[in-house]
């Protein structure tokens, strides 16, 4: 399944004021999720699919709501608008053409589509620190947006949620577009689990972020 679009933003006004990285203060743990690294480069704003699932299932066991989430994606992601704009992104993906093709005029390809529908996009946004498209579903099904292929044969690969909640509000996860790791508010048992669950590098910090311990 894939999460659905809402333009109820209204449930995210207990965000407003929230720190960009940590999400709302008054938890009673933080805990800071590094992100894969690659070549010794942390990636920055995105939780690959692996760990975002491995975060999840851990998630999934401190909320009452594990099947009424909301997930924020950044509405700045240039993957998410199609036109001219978005056509470098698949410009060399595909299938190696013939030589021959050199000599003969190229095709002019349709632009890529938009992600989700215009009405989406332009709708109402959770405006944080960013503004964000806010979608509900499962906590199973994070990160599947359910977003248009770039064309046939292109799928579209959209970036992990930047913000993550369920309706019982008890714990909330905040990826920064800028930062290496993801920030997750919750009770100290949601943090011990995430400490003790492997393939997840996980250390303890405070809401004031002066105070970083494993």
């Amino acid at each position: 399944m894939t999460l659905r679009p809402v333009s109820e933003v209204a449930a995210g006004d207990w965000l407003r004021g929230a720190d960009p990285c940590l999400g709302p203060s008054g938890f009673e743990a933080y805990a800071r999720l590094l992100h894969h690294a690659d070549d010794g480069w942390r990636q920055e704003g995105h939780v690959e699919e692996e760990l975002l699932r491995r975060l999840c299932d851990v998630l999934a066991q401190h909320t009452t709501t594990p099947d009424d989430c909301r997930f924020g994606l950044w509405d700045g992601y240039g993957e998410l608008h199609g036109g001219d704009a978005a056509g470098f992104l698949v410009a060399f993906s595909g299938p190696m053409r013939w030589p021959g093709r050199i000599f003969r005029p190229e095709r002019k390809q349709p632009p890529p589509p938009p992600a989700f529908p215009q009405d989406v996009l332009d709708g109402p946004k959770l405006a944080l620190d960013h503004d964000y498209l806010l979608f509900a579903g499962p906590l199973a099904d994070a990160g599947r947006w359910g977003a248009a292929p770039y064309a046939p044969g292109h799928p579209r690969d959209v970036n992990s949620p930047n913000l993550i909640w369920p309706a019982d509000h008890a714990w909330t996860v905040t990826t920064n577009i800028d930062s290496e790791w993801t920030g997750v508010g919750g009770t100290a048992r949601l943090v011990e689990d995430l400490l003790a669950t492997p393939g997840l590098e996980v250390v303890r910090t405070r809401h004031d972020h002066r105070e970083e311990t494993r």
